[in-house]
């Protein structure tokens, strides 16, 4: 049997995946349910605390504790949260030739990169990089 690919979910595309809201097409989600089966599904360390950002700011409602329903939705989900390495701190401030200035987005990236995992996001900052770069494999979810 082949070797399942390792995935990292952008914080957006992680929360479609939580709140089942069928913005991921079905094919992608057999795939993502793979991977989570293998335990190689991850969103970035960086990811709960935007998902903290958004519930704190309102636009994010959750049933419960936030805390509780993070976990339990990272549990859910088979998703782990990829520790926040060295590595990975370095690269998010040395990816090659990316002026992107959000710092989730290059700890996103560079998580990605550390794992060798495909990225599944929409922001379309992230997914020019990756075509114009190939340090990262990047795609949408729909």
């Amino acid at each position: 049997m082949p070797a399942v690919e390792a995935v990292v979910l952008d914080t957006h595309v992680w929360l479609d995946v939580a709140f089942g809201r069928g913005r991921v097409a079905r094919r992608l989600m057999r795939k993502l349910e793979r991977a989570g089966e293998a335990g190689v599904l991850y969103v970035a360390a960086i990811t709960p605390w935007e998902v903290a950002m958004l519930a704190g700011a309102g636009k994010l409602r959750v049933s419960g504790p936030l805390l509780g329903w993070l976990v339990g939705a990272l549990a859910a989900t088979q998703t782990a949260v990829a520790p926040l390495e060295p590595e990975v701190a370095v690269d998010a401030v040395e990816l090659p030739a990316w002026q992107h200035g959000d710092p989730a987005d290059r700890l996103i990236v560079a998580t990605a990169r550390r794992l060798d995992a495909t990225l599944v996001t929409r922001d379309a900052a992230i997914l020019d990089y990756a075509g114009e770069m190939k340090s990262v494999r990047a795609i949408e979810p729909s």
